[in-house]
């Protein structure tokens, strides 16, 4: 069974559930059985099975049950125990932390969450923003309330309470990697005033001190093509998912899984990351910033 959690401490069945439809496509191939005819077996349309094989779709037991058994009828075993396979089935189907939160949390973000719980390294480029996972209480605060204009003051706050939730994974046992690459433009936007600003500049100074998690501020005068939206890049050696791409774009968002695209993303990643200042030309230029606001 760890075979597929062996994340320490942190448990994600949107993860699980996306290891185990890989799983199952896998053995399908192996099988030699088409996916028309095997989600023809389990009453499938052929999108719902698609979607269940990429992982965008949690299996149940008795579709996982019903595959296995077909492969098996082909000479394919599972390659692990049925009925141990068909318990993380049903874990996959368990609610996940966040669910608690479930009021607030779009369709669309919900797997984010859990993909992002289970990463082992996140990469992000943000170009307005300070990246949700390294926001101080009071400037995720601020953001919320611009981002959601309607929102009455317990929805903002619960908004809060998710995202300082979802931190606790950069102290929790197995914590990610964390690569952030911000463009100096964020110093210099304005949230919630000059002494926000200050303590949240001063928090992320903090954080790119901290073993594992990597700071980097892309200048002004970089040469680099500073891209059009916001980017994460999720890896799980965990779950031995591929790394996957989350755009966030208005209401909705992008989950791009397929290698041919996204290996250009990462390619992207790496070449923002090179033309962002050092490590340590990055920590001068927050404290430049600090003391600007001081």
């Amino acid at each position: 069974m760890d075979e597929y959690m062996n994340t320490p401490g942190r448990k994600s069945p949107t993860a699980l559930g996306m290891a185990l439809g890989l799983r199952l496509r896998d053995v399908r191939r192996l099988s030699g059985v088409e996916a028309r005819t095997a989600a023809k077996h389990v009453c499938l349309s052929s999108p719902v099975f698609s979607r269940l094989e990429r992982g965008t779709r949690r299996p149940r037991v008795e579709e996982a049950a019903g595959l296995l058994s077909l492969y098996e009828s082909h000479g394919t075993p599972a390659g692990t125990d049925v009925e141990e396979f068909l318990q993380l089935v049903k874990l996959a189907g368990e609610p996940g932390w966040w669910e608690q939160h479930k009021r607030v949390i779009p369709r669309w973000f919900d797997r984010f969450i859990g993909l992002q719980e289970a990463a082992t390294w996140i990469r992000t480029y943000e170009y307005q923003l300070v990246p949700g996972l390294l926001q101080t209480e009071e400037y995720a605060r601020e953001v919320v309330k611009i981002a959601y204009l309607l929102a009455g003051p317990d929805e903002v706050e619960e908004r809060v309470r998710l995202r300082l939730a979802r931190q606790e994974l950069l102290t929790a046992p197995g914590a990610p990697r964390v690569q952030a690459v911000i463009h100096e433009a964020v110093l210099h936007t304005s949230i919630g005033g000059p002494d926000v600003m200050r303590r949240q500049l001063e928090h992320l100074e903090q954080a790119g001190q901290r073993e594992g998690v990597v700071v980097q501020i892309l200048p002004f005068a970089t040469t680099c093509l500073a891209l059009g939206s916001p980017m994460t890049l999720l890896r799980s050696d965990g779950y031995r998912l591929p790394e996957i791409v989350y755009i966030e774009q208005g209401q909705g968002a992008s989950y791009i899984d397929q290698p041919s695209e996204t290996e250009h993303y990462s390619a992207q990643m790496s070449q923002l990351a090179i033309s962002a200042a050092s490590i340590e030309m990055s920590q001068d230029m927050l404290r430049t910033a600090i003391e600007r606001l001081s």
